[in-house]
C-alpha cells in the first residue's frame, strides 16, 4: 500500500542562516528530484524506495513529499539525498527536519497552500510556489498520480480559503507587509527612492506595491539588463522607474532610500563596504534595506552600520504580527475548509488503493456470468440475435447489481479493520484465488 510522507524544515523550526543551507533555486530542483526517485540517470538509480516525489522550496520551507510503500526506508533516503544535495551531514540534518505521514501530511500540504504555515499568515504568494512545485516536478517525471492529485487538491484548498474566509480578503503578502515597514520607518513615500535588486516575481510585486503605496522613483537592477527593463516598463507611468546596470549598483546605492533585494543568487551581492560608502556620501538620509533572498543578497554586517536598518525575511513577521491579528472565527473557517479537502484527497486515495481488488472482483463476475450465460444459450437452442442480447443484457444486469453493495463497501471499508485485513477477508469471501479456474 502506498503510503504518503512530507520530510523538511521551515521557519518556525529553522533559523535563517540553516534553511538558506536547504534551499534549492529553481535550477537544481528537478536534478535533486531524479535523485529522490532514482531516475535511470542518475548514480543510484533502481534504489530509490520513492514511487514519486515533489520538493517545495521557498524563503520559509524547504519540504519534500513523497509517496511510497516503506516509510522508514523512504525518510532515511530523503535525509541521505539532502545531506549530499546540501553538504550537510546526515547528523546536522537529524534535529531540523520535521516529518509527517499519511494523512497528517496531507493536511499539512493544505495548510501551507492555505498560507496558515507562512510567516505571514495567510500571504498570497505559497499558493503560486504550491504550484509550480508540482508542475516542476510533472516536468521532471518525479510525480505521478498520488502526489499529482495532492497537489492539485492543495491549490484548490487554498484557493478556497481565499475566497471564501476573512484571511484571502485581508490580501496580505510579503510585499505588502515591506510597504507597512517601509512607511514606518521612513514615512510618506511619495518624495523617497527605491532601488530594486533582483527582477524576479517577489521583486516586481514589492515594487509594484511600493507604487501603489505612493512612491514614484523606482530604480531596477538586475544581472539580465532586459529583464530590468522589463520590469521597469511593468510599473506604468504612475513610476518613474528605470532600469540600471547591475555593474553599477554601488554607485546607485547613494541615491536610494529603500533597497529591496531578492536576486535568488547563491552568494551575496550587497556587501558591507559599498553600503557605507553610500551611507558615507548620503548623510543625515537613513536607509531601509529588506532582503527577501534565501540564502540572503545582504552581507548581515551592514545592519551594524548608523543610519541603517536591515531587515531579512524572518525579521517582516514583527511587522506583520503588529498588525490587527485575524479572528479565531476567521482561522476556523479557514482550518474547516482544510480538513474538508483533506478528507475529500482521502476518501479518493482510499478508493483508488480497491481499484486492483474491484478490478480483480468484475473480472471474476463477468467470467461467471459469460461462461453461464453461454451454457443457457446453447440449452435454449435456436434463438433471435435480439433475444441473445437481451439474455446477454439479464446476465450483466445481474452482475451489476449483485456487485453494487461489494464494490461500494470496498471504496469505504470500516476504519476499525486494517485495510490487509480487509482484502483478505473480501478475497476469502469471494475466493478470488481461484477465478481462472471458475471461468474455465
Amino acid at each position: 500500500m502506498t503510503r504518503l510522507l512530507v520530510v523538511g524544515v521551515s521557519h518556525q523550526f529553522a533559523a535563517l542562516s540553516v534553511r538558506e543551507r536547504l534551499a534549492f533555486s529553481r535550477e537544481r530542483i528537478p536534478h535533486l528530484l531524479r535523485a529522490l526517485t532514482g531516475q535511470p540517470d542518475e548514480a543510484a538509480a533502481d534504489s530509490s524506495p520513492l514511487s514519486e516525489a515533489v520538493l517545495l522550496s521557498t524563503c520559509n520551507r524547504t519540504e519534500v513529499y513523497a509517496a511510497a510503500k516503506d516509510l522508514a526506508a523512504a525518510e532515511s533516503w530523503i535525509r541521505g539525498c539532502l545531506a549530499r544535495s546540501t553538504g550537510l551531514s546526515p547528523a546536522a540534518l537529524a534535529d531540523l527536519l520535521y516529518v509527517y505521514t499519511d494523512q497528517q501530511a496531507v493536511e499539512h500540504l493544505l495548510r501551507v497552500a492555505a498560507g496558515l504555515e507562512s510567516l505571514i499568515l495567510g500571504e498570497n504568494e505559497i499558493l503560486g510556489q504550491v504550484r509550480q512545485a508540482g508542475e516542476i516536478a510533472q516536468e521532471a517525471g518525479s510525480s505521478g498520480h498520488i502526489l499529482s492529485t495532492l497537489f492539485r487538491l492543495a491549490v484548490q484548498a487554498g484557493k478556497r480559503v481565499r475566497s471564501e474566509t476573512e484571511i484571502g480578503r485581508a490580501g496580505r503578502s510579503v510585499a505588502t507587509v515591506v510597504v507597512q515597514l517601509a512607511e514606518r520607518y521612513l514615512g510618506c513615500l511619495s518624495k523617497h527612492t527605491a532601488l530594486i535588486v533582483g527582477a524576479g516575481k517577489i521583486s516586481s510585486l514589492t515594487a509594484r506595491a511600493l507604487v501603489q503605496a505612493g512612491l514614484t522613483c523606482i530604480l531596477v537592477a538586475n544581472r539580465t539588463y532586459d529583464r530590468a527593463v522589463s520590469v521597469a516598463r511593468s510599473l506604468g507611468s504612475r513610476a518613474q522607474a528605470r532600469a540600471v546596470h547591475f555593474d553599477a549598483l554601488n554607485e546607485v546605492l547613494t541615491a536610494a532610500d529603500i533597497v529591496i533585494c531578492s536576486t535568488g543568487a547563491p552568494h551575496t551581492v550587497l556587501h558591507t563596504d559599498a553600503v557605507s560608502k553610500a551611507m558615507a556620501a548620503r548623510p543625515q538620509r537613513p536607509l531601509l534595506i529588506a532582503d527577501l533572498a534565501v540564502p540572503r543578497d545582504a552581507d548581515p554586517e551592514i545592519g551594524n552600520l548608523p543610519g541603517v536598518c536591515l531587515v531579512d525575511i524572518d525579521g517582516l513577521e514583527d511587522t506583520a504580527c503588529a498588525e490587527i491579528p485575524f479572528t479565531q472565527e476567521a482561522r476556523q473557517a479557514a482550518e474547516d475548509i482544510v480538513h474538508e479537502e483533506a478528507s475529500a484527497f482521502n476518501e479518493w486515495l482510499i478508493s483508488r488503493r480497491a481499484v486492483p481488488l474491484i478490478q480483480e472482483l468484475r473480472e471474476q463476475a463477468d467470467a461467471i456470468c459469460c461462461q453461464q450465460v453461454e451454457q443457457t444459450l446453447r440449452r435454449m437452442g435456436d434463438l433471435t440475435p435480439r433475444q441473445e442480447r437481451l439474455v446477454k443484457a439479464m446476465g450483466a444486469a445481474i452482475v451489476g447489481k449483485m456487485l453494487h453493495a461489494p464494490i461500494q463497501g470496498l471504496k469505504h471499508p470500516p476504519a476499525q479493520v486494517p485495510w490487509e485485513e480487509y482484502a483478505e477477508m473480501v478475497r476469502q469471501l469471494f475466493d478470488l484465488s481461484n477465478a481462472g479456474d471458475e471461468a474455465h
